[in-house]
C-alpha cells in the first residue's frame, strides 16, 4: 500500500532471507515457531493505521458500553464467571478487512475479542523483518498512541506487572508450552521475567493460588491470563482450583471479558459503525435462511479461532443443521470483499487483514490502539484450512511509515 516500499522489498526478497526472518526470532525466543509465517509484510501508510486504530478504539469503546453490556453477561457460562471482574477489558483486538482499492484502501470489522494478542513477539517480527531486508529504520508496526518500542514495553509491562514482584505474577495458560503462541510466551518472560504457569499447576490454600519453583510455594498475586475457558471444557479439564470464588489475586485481562467482548455484539455495532458489516445471530434473524441468497453472507461460531467452524456463502442446510439451542452462538454475517493489498513477485494477489492490538490500563477512561498483527491469505478467508499449499499466506506484520 506504499508502492515504493512494496517494490523495494520484492526487488530484496529471496528464499534465503525469508528462512533468515524465522532463524532470527526462534534464536530471540529460545524456541521454534509453530506456525506459518508469511514472506512480507505490508507497508501501511501512516494515516491508514492511525484511522484504523481510532476506528478500533471508537468500537472497543462502544462495546464496552453500559447499553452494549447491560446483557453481556448472559453470554458468560454460568460455570465460567469468574470473580474479581475488571471494569473494562486491559486487552483487546480488533480485526478489520482491508478493503476498497489500492488508491483508496477502507476498512471492515470482522471480529473483536477481549483477549490478549502477541505483544511480544509482534514487536520482534517487524523489526526483524525491517532490519534484515535494510528497510527504513523510522518504520515501526505501532499506531499513533506510542512513540517508541521503550514506551510501548513499558506500557505493556505496568499493565500486566501492575506494580507487583515479576515472580509474584504469572503468564496463565492450559499447556503454555505446547500451545502455538508459545513464542509469544517466552518473550513475555523474557521481558518481564513473570513465571509460565499451566493451569493444571495452580494451587489453593485459605484463597489464595500458589505455584511451585524449585520446590518452592510461590504467591500468585496476579494473572495474566491467556487461558480460554472453552478449550478447557472442550478437552473436558477440571482445573484444580475453583476461580469463580473470590480469591486475592488480581487479573491483567480478566477471563470474563473474553466472553462479553465477541463476535456476538456485531449486529449492535453494525446501527452504529458503516464499518461493520450487518450480522445477525442465528436466534434473531429477520428473514428464513432459504428466501435468501446465502452466497453474500458467512456463517461464523461466536467463539473461536483462526476461522474454525467458518462456513463461506452457506446453504439454508448449514444454517439448519446448527442445533437449535446454540443459535444463540452463532451468526450470519454479510460477506466482506477483500482488497489485493499487494501483488507477490510472481503475479499472486495477496489479501489482509489488520489486527489493531489494543491496551487499556486500570482507572485510564479509554483505550489506545497500540500495535498490529497482520494475517495474508490467498484463499476464500484468512486462516490455515483456507490456504493450504499456499506461498505468501500466514501470519504477517505491518511496518508503518
Amino acid at each position: 500500500m506504499i508502492p515504493r516500499l512494496r517494490e523495494e522489498f520484492n526487488r530484496k526478497f529471496s528464499l534465503a532471507k525469508y528462512s533468515q526472518v524465522r532463524e532470527l526470532i526462534e534464536q530471540e525466543c529460545g524456541c521454534a515457531v509453530d506456525f506459518r509465517l508469511a514472506e512480507s509484510p505490508i507497508f501501511l501508510p501512516a494515516e491508514y493505521a492511525a484511522r484504523a486504530g481510532r476506528l478500533a478504539e471508537e468500537i472497543l469503546l462502544y462495546a464496552t458500553s453500559d447499553e452494549l453490556q447491560s446483557n453481556a453477561s448472559h453470554a458468560i457460562p454460568p460455570e465460567f464467571i469468574v470473580a474479581n471482574e475488571t471494569a473494562h477489558p486491559n486487552f483487546a483486538a480488533v480485526d478489520f478487512a482491508i478493503t476498497g482499492t489500492p488508491g483508496s484502501p477502507d476498512l471492515h470489522l470482522i471480529e473483536l475479542q477481549g483477549f490478549p494478542s502477541l505483544f511480544y513477539f509482534q514487536a520482534l517480527y517487524g523489526q526483524v523483518v525491517r532490519d534484515l531486508y535494510e528497510m527504513p529504520g523510522h518504520l515501526t508496526g505501532m499506531l499513533y498512541e506510542t512513540s517508541n518500542y521503550e514506551e510501548y514495553f513499558d506500557r505493556l509491562a505496568q499493565i500486566i506487572l501492575a506494580g507487583e514482584h515479576p515472580e509474584n505474577v504469572v503468564l496463565l495458560e492450559l499447556d503454555p508450552l505446547q500451545q502455538k503462541t508459545a513464542v509469544d510466551f517466552h518473550l513475555t518472560k523474557k521481558h518481564l521475567g513473570l513465571h509460565i504457569c499451566n493451569v493444571r499447576d495452580l494451587i489453593e490454600q485459605d484463597e489464595r493460588l500458589y505455584y511451585i519453583k524449585e520446590g518452592q510455594r510461590i504467591q500468585i498475586k496476579r494473572i495474566y491470563n491467556r487461558a480460554i475457558y472453552d478449550e478447557l471444557k472442550a478437552k473436558n479439564i477440571s482445573l484444580p482450583v475453583d476461580l469463580t470464588k473470590p480469591l486475592d489475586v488480581s487479573w491483567a485481562g480478566h477471563p470474563n471479558w473474553y466472553y462479553r467482548i465477541s463476535k456476538a455484539l456485531l449486529p449492535a455495532l453494525s446501527k452504529k459503525f458503516e464499518a461493520v458489516p450487518n450480522g445477525y445471530l442465528l436466534n434473531e434473524l429477520p428473514f428464513d435462511p432459504a428466501d435468501v441468497d446465502l452466497e453474500t453472507y458467512v456463517l461464523k461460531p461466536l467463539y473461536s479461532f483462526a476461522g474454525s467452524g467458518v462456513v463461506v456463502g452457506p446453504s439454508a442446510q448449514d444454517v439448519k443443521n446448527v442445533p437449535q439451542d446454540q443459535h444463540d452462538k452463532w451468526m450470519l454475517q454479510e460477506r466482506v470483499t477483500y482488497a489485493e493489498a499487494f501483488t507477490t513477485p510472481q503475479g499472486h494477489g495477496v489479501k489482509a487483514e489488520l489486527r489493531v492490538l489494543m491496551l487499556w490500563p486500570d482507572g485510564e477512561a479509554r483505550p489506545s490502539a497500540a500495535h498490529t498483527l497482520v494475517r495474508l491469505t490467498r484463499g476464500k478467508m484468512v486462516g490455515v484450512d483456507f490456504n493450504k499449499g499456499l506461498d505468501w499466506v500466514g501470519s504477517s506484520c505491518a511496518l508503518v511509515g
